[in-house]
């Protein structure tokens, strides 16, 4: 990877957190409010979370030094702040990215992403062209608006053991395979069972672990407590 260079949030999983760096605007009278956000990452170097408009930017790219600005405050700059609720994570690989979409009557666009670590997890929003992070953190109103597809609709177990796999759908109809092998746990996003459309942009890596058995078997219902997914009450299951 390069300075400057486009990532994809499939890039991140995986990769170890060894620092967080923070970048805060600060004005006359207000709160200050971050301006930009940098995950150092094993194998990647510093990943910057931005938002251009609406979304989130992710791209390599290097803290900047704090500034000065002549009518609008001023920008500071730290490293590993106890007040930012990532940096408890430092250490931890990242075990899934996960896209969380703001949807009401009028728009629908990706606001965000939830990263998990074995420890927990936080979200990252863009909401009104401002980062906000969100770590047990409810932000009224707009939570309503805030949906992530973590909830299946069907699954269907196609190997019971060595590994242990299945087909899942969730409740907004995207197709994930699960699968468990040698201690190692995944979720794949593909647009459907069919392994001839595994290759195309659709396609993503969700979650990944390694549990440090060397297992080949595991139930359900542990498999989706560690891939932090859920059954929908009704969920048809096939097994």
């Amino acid at each position: 990877m390069t300075d400057e260079e486009e990532l994809s949030v499939a890039d991140l999983v995986g990769k170890r957190l060894l620092r967080v760096t923070t970048a805060w605007h600060h004005y006359a009278e207000d709160e200050p409010s971050l301006l930009h956000l940098w995950l150092h990452l094993e194998g990647l170097g510093p990943v910057q979370f931005h938002t251009p408009g609406t979304g989130l930017s992710l791209r390599i790219d290097q803290p900047h030094e704090p500034y000065s600005m002549e009518q609008d405050g001023h920008v500071t700059v730290t490293d590993d702040s106890p007040d930012v609720p990532v940096t408890g994570f430092v250490g931890q690989p990242i075990r899934s990215v996960r896209e969380i979409r703001y949807r009401d009557a009028h728009v629908d666009f990706a606001a965000g992403l939830t990263l998990q670590f074995p420890g927990g997890s936080f979200r990252l929003l863009a909401l009104d062209d401002e980062l906000v992070l969100a770590h047990d953190r409810h932000l009224g109103r707009v939570e309503a608006y805030l949906h992530e597809d973590v909830t299946l609709a069907r699954v269907v177990q196609t190997c019971h053991g060595f590994p242990s796999q299945w087909d899942a759908w969730t409740t907004g109809g995207q197709y994930l395979y699960l699968r468990y092998r040698h201690g190692e746990g995944s979720v794949e996003q593909h647009p459907s069972e069919d392994t001839d459309t595994w290759d195309g942009e659709e396609s993503r890596l969700w979650t990944e672990w390694d549990d440090g058995t060397n297992g080949g078997c595991i139930e359900l219902a542990d498999f989706l407590a560690l891939a932090d997914l859920q059954l929908a009450p009704d969920a048809e299951l096939s097994v």
